[in-house]
């Protein structure tokens, strides 16, 4: 059996003690400023904790002083300034330090958590039982399964009967059936109570705000706009809808960042409610043909935005999704082959061949249009 215990060990104040104290508190600092997921700044104010702490282990000589753990998880204690110190320090913690720095020592809070001991713990009670498998139909397979997969899961989501609420997982899911699927449930049904479903991804991150299901009563039409909008859902993703589209909803430099999955669906849900609130101050009723390409996480946060403002908002805001269509690859043309005096097969000398180089308007590549490379999806609207 193993507990934690936690002491304050007592380092002397040589410099290069106190040379590793002030970059930890350099490190705490930029930690605090820094973007959501950026952890450079993190992983270093980690690594150098763990180098001041590693330090007062291993100094058998140091005084320690045995103190509680503490109750609310992390307690940074760095340097020999008591008010520099954070406030929420544990009374019985900041005695300790206090009797190490009249010492002319420097407090170091350390915890073991594999020290010899009863572990304490509190029943909660017995675990979920695991959920039962999922298996397609004969026949269904491929981008088909998946997509019959997520309904199910969706459709067991809106259960009424159910002990738990099973979260959506739209992580590895095509943008357009997430899309799709998503405005099919969240259309209210006669009878059928609204449920906030949770969202967590494949890397066990979870939203912070529910997907509003059965809360809407939506309609294929799309109405008269005040202000019609072409809009891609993120920047730089395919250049070629520059030709197409007014602007960017959301900036990819932002978005697509190294972060828990759920914190970019917060923060693209966040960014998305307040841009529709402001498109609408002014519009008795705007539209929004919007050109998606992947990433699963802005289409949930941008979705549930929309969910969200047209519950407060209702017949402000309508939505064309357009879906990028992967154009077919063109068929590799082989060159004429070239006989022994350099010319080719069909002849044409040098003359001929400064014609084969000349490209005609018809063989200009032309700007792609939008019904070239894009579907347009199911209205949201209302």
């Amino acid at each position: 059996m193993s507990s934690e215990r936690a002491w304050v060990v007592g380092l002397p104040a040589e410099p290069s003690v106190l040379a590793l104290v002030e970059d930890v508190r350099s490190a705490a600092s930029r930690a605090a400023k820094s973007e959501p997921g950026d952890r450079f700044d993190v992983a270093r104010f980690e690594a150098l904790v763990t180098r001041l702490e590693v330090a007062a282990l291993s100094d058998s000589g140091a005084p320690r002083i045995e103190v509680s753990v503490p109750a609310d998880g992390p307690t940074l204690l760095v340097g020999t300034d008591v008010d520099a110190w954070p406030k929420s320090l544990p009374d019985d913690i900041r005695r300790a330090a206090i009797s190490l720095v009249t010492r002319q020592l420097v407090p170091v809070l350390v915890v073991d958590p594999f020290a010899h001991g009863a572990t304490g713990a509190v029943y909660v009670g017995k675990a979920d039982a695991p959920a039962d498998p999922w298996a397609a139909e004969e026949g269904v397979y491929g981008g088909r399964a998946v997509e019959a997969r997520f309904r199910a899961q969706i459709a067991e989501a809106l259960n009424p009967d159910a002990t738990r609420r099973v979260p959506i997982s739209p992580s590895g899911i095509n943008n357009a059936v997430v899309a799709e699927v998503l405005r099919e449930f969240v259309e209210s049904v006669p009878g059928a109570p609204r449920i906030d479903a949770p969202v967590e991804y494949r890397d066990g991150s979870k939203a912070a705000n529910a997907f509003p299901l059965r809360a809407l009563r939506l309609s294929r039409e799309l109405p008269q706009a005040s202000l019609e909008l072409k809009f891609t859902l993120l920047s730089i993703r395919h250049a070629e809808m520059d030709a197409v589209v007014d602007g960017a909803w959301l900036r990819n430099a932002e978005i697509s960042r190294p972060r828990p999955a759920a914190q970019t669906d917060d923060l693209v849900y966040d960014i998305s409610l307040r841009q529709l609130e402001e498109l609408c101050r002014i519009e008795r009723h705007v539209r929004l043909h919007l050109y998606q390409t992947g990433l699963e996480t802005a289409v949930v946060g941008f979705y549930r935005a929309l969910t969200v403002h047209l519950l407060k908002h209702p017949g402000t805001f309508s939505v064309q999704p357009m879906y990028f269509v992967t154009p077919p690859k063109q068929k590799r043309q082989t060159r004429p082959q070239q006989g022994r005096n350099g010319r080719g097969a069909h002849g044409g000398g040098q003359h001929g061949g400064d014609r084969a180089r000349v490209r005609t308007p018809d063989q200009l590549k032309p700007v792609i249009a939008e019904s070239s490379t894009f579907r347009k999806g199911t209205v949201w609207s209302m």
